[in-house]
């Protein structure tokens, strides 16, 4: 505090130019005595909200990194999948061939040779509209 005396409360501010009121006379108010206040309340920590705002960081970090080693496992098994099809229809195509070559009719041929079949002689026909079946005399199925 200053060493200046208080204004009253009930005074104007003096400004320049302006005449002085008169020194007011001591007033015989009584004063209301003075009473015990309450401590103010304490300032609230702010320990439990950076525990808090710690602990959203890790829980989010944590999901980000199951979230992302969950897709590259996911990614990992999607390349061994498209290797193994790649591998199937490699496999396949090489079957194929082999199915082909098998079947071709001079394969055909040497394989019943080697299993001791001769060609036939005569040749026959199957009528499917009265179910006959018969020799056509060595014709070949021709009129």
């Amino acid at each position: 505090m200053s060493a200046a005396p208080l204004r009253r409360l009930h005074e104007a501010p003096s400004r320049p130019g302006a005449a002085r009121p008169a020194p007011a006379r001591p007033t015989t108010e009584i004063r209301p005595r003075l009473r015990a206040v309450g401590a103010p309340e304490q300032a609230r920590s702010l320990a439990p909200f950076a525990w808090l705002c710690v602990l959203i960081i890790l829980t989010a970090l944590t999901s980000v990194l199951l979230f992302n080693t969950t897709m590259a496992q996911g990614a990992y098994e999607r390349r061994d999948l498209k290797i193994e099809i790649a591998n199937l229809h490699q496999e396949r195509s090489s079957l194929v061939t082999a199915i082909e070559a098998n079947s071709a009719p001079t394969r055909l041929a040497d394989a019943a040779k080697e299993m001791g079949m001769r060609p036939a002689e005569t040749y026959g026909f199957v009528s499917l509209a009265d179910g006959a079946a018969g020799a056509d005399g060595g014709q070949g199925g021709r009129p």
